[in-house]
């Protein structure tokens, strides 16, 4: 898959504001939390450190190499660089990461839960679940140690006690893998407050029959 090989820099810059300000006005990210990275060759075009994603031009966009020096921009890059990196060493298909603190998933990321919804037929074919990956401290080695048990298996993960990752072949794509895990988990409180004593369960053979769609479906 070419990727992002002929696509103009400034087209790059453009798709990584779009998904920073959408996640904005959806409230994923917090005035400084977050950060969205497009792979180009050997160059990671990615958002800055400490920088506002309502406010965040093209021209503020910055561009690294795989060992995160930075080689476009004046602004310092994200210590969560090798988190965005680890994830295009592992998976061709991957040409963009994005990284947010979306209230439902970073809620189940602080209790160490990962999430799986046999009630959900969507959930089951769109993801099958979500992991979570132990603890390590934000912008250290530590949070990448279990992305290559996951990563390469799942489109979705939370961070423990942190927040939520998500990899696509665009900014919106993975931006969107994460709006949709946000929506089921809106839908799964609801119902646990509402119904706590309904059994919403699919049966087993139609859960079998969900999960080889979704294994279909990613090839």
């Amino acid at each position: 898959m070419a990727g992002y090989d002929n696509v103009p820099d400034y087209e790059i810059r453009r798709q990584i504001v779009e998904v920073a300000q959408m996640m904005n006005r959806k409230g994923l990210v917090g005035t400084y939390e977050g950060n969205i990275s497009v792979l180009k060759g050997d160059k990671v075009y990615e958002t800055p450190s400490g920088n506002s994603k309502e406010l965040l031009t093209e021209g503020k966009i910055i561009c690294v190499d795989r060992q995160g020096k930075v080689l476009e921009g004046e602004l310092a890059p994200t210590s969560e660089t090798p988190m965005h990196t680890i994830c295009y060493t592992l998976r061709d298909d991957v040409h963009s990461v994005v990284h947010c603190h979306a209230p439902y998933c970073t809620a189940f990321a602080q209790a160490s839960m990962e999430y799986d919804d046999p009630a959900s037929p969507e959930f089951q074919i769109l993801f099958g679940k979500v992991p979570c990956l132990k603890y390590g401290t934000p912008g250290s080695p530590e949070i990448i140690e279990e992305l290559p048990k996951y990563i390469k298996d799942y489109d979705v993960v939370f961070l423990a006690n942190h927040g939520v990752l998500a990899v696509g072949s665009t900014p919106l794509e993975a931006y969107s893998r994460i709006m949709s895990v946000e929506m089921l988990l809106q839908v799964y409180f609801i119902r646990k407050m509402l119904f706590p004593n309904v059994e919403c369960d699919l049966p087993a053979d139609e859960i079998a029959k969900l999960a080889k769609m979704h294994d279909e479906k990613r090839g």
